[in-house]
């Protein structure tokens, strides 16, 4: 949740993701803006996260998440299973919710123990404007951290006959 241009929108290589031309996808003229893309990232409150866990299966769960500067960010205890998983095997892969405007995406995620002031503060911020209930403060980040998230590659699109797009980063 940010008021300036993320650093993942510089970056990103946009292209058309492979899915077969069955689905539709040969008629595609146009792409998702990546704008678009953030938004959703901002406002969705439920993401679907899959990571892969020790035995080498999957496990998907809901979680509650931050999108600051290109990154998202999430919480969980390192007591939890899925927190283990994602220590273990940090390539993970997001859903958000809806079957109409998709955003799939993989990446990376690092389990930060604690984070500087200034991350502490955006994150807080970003946590109260999206859940006031939790009632987030900057010194909860600094002494706990976060999940840190970073975007391999996103897949979207609104109509999967007119604009699937792919962005892949660096």
């Amino acid at each position: 949740m940010t008021d300036r241009t993320s650093p993942v929108a510089l970056t990103a290589r946009v292209d058309r993701p492979g899915i077969p031309p069955s689905y539709g996808t040969g008629r595609a003229t146009a792409f998702v803006a990546w704008s678009h893309v953030e938004e959703r990232l901002a406002a969705d409150r439920v993401y679907w996260l899959a990571a892969v866990g020790a035995d080498g299966r999957p496990r998907v769960r809901p979680i509650d998440a931050l999108y600051l500067d290109g990154v998202i960010y999430v919480g969980g205890s390192g007591e939890t299973r899925w927190v283990r998983d994602v220590e273990a095997h940090p390539a993970v892969s997001i859903h958000l919710d809806g079957v109409d405007d998709v955003v799939l995406i993989e990446g990376d995620a690092e389990v930060l123990k604690a984070v500087d002031a200034d991350l502490a503060e955006g994150l807080a911020a970003a946590s109260n404007a999206k859940f006031p209930e939790y009632a987030m403060t900057a010194d909860f980040y600094r002494r706990n951290g976060a999940i840190a998230i970073r975007l391999r590659k996103v897949i979207a699109w609104t109509d999967i006959t007119r604009d699937p797009t792919r962005f892949r980063f660096a």
